[in-house]
């Protein structure tokens, strides 16, 4: 099994909105709506999101004469841009949800 882990740009989810790929041999740990992700160390503009959506998508490669093939688990994250601050970092996901109109 194979693991990718995408993250999208802030609202997209088209497939050219992937400003990040991870590739794993074991399973990433769990990640959840609400959760932060820092890209300080990446070259994008945005230094804070916010994960607000999670798809998996799983499949079945063949590779030519091996029957067996392979098995691709791709984890999706959908953010959204987040102020770079402390409040932000302190704030629990529950009440942000709460916060939003």
């Amino acid at each position: 099994m194979e693991y990718h882990l995408e993250i999208y740009r802030p609202g997209s989810c088209d497939s050219d909105g992937c400003i990040k790929t991870f590739t794993a041999a074991t399973a990433f740990s769990p990640i959840r709506g609400g959760d932060l992700i820092n890209t300080k160390t990446w070259e994008v503009e945005w230094p804070l999101l916010r994960v607000v959506n999670v798809e998996h998508l799983v499949s079945e490669i063949s590779r030519g004469i091996d029957p067996a093939g392979r098995i691709i688990h791709r984890i999706l994250l959908y953010t959204e841009s987040v102020p770079d601050t402390v409040k932000t970092r302190c704030k629990s996901p529950e009440n942000s949800q709460q916060s939003r109109p």
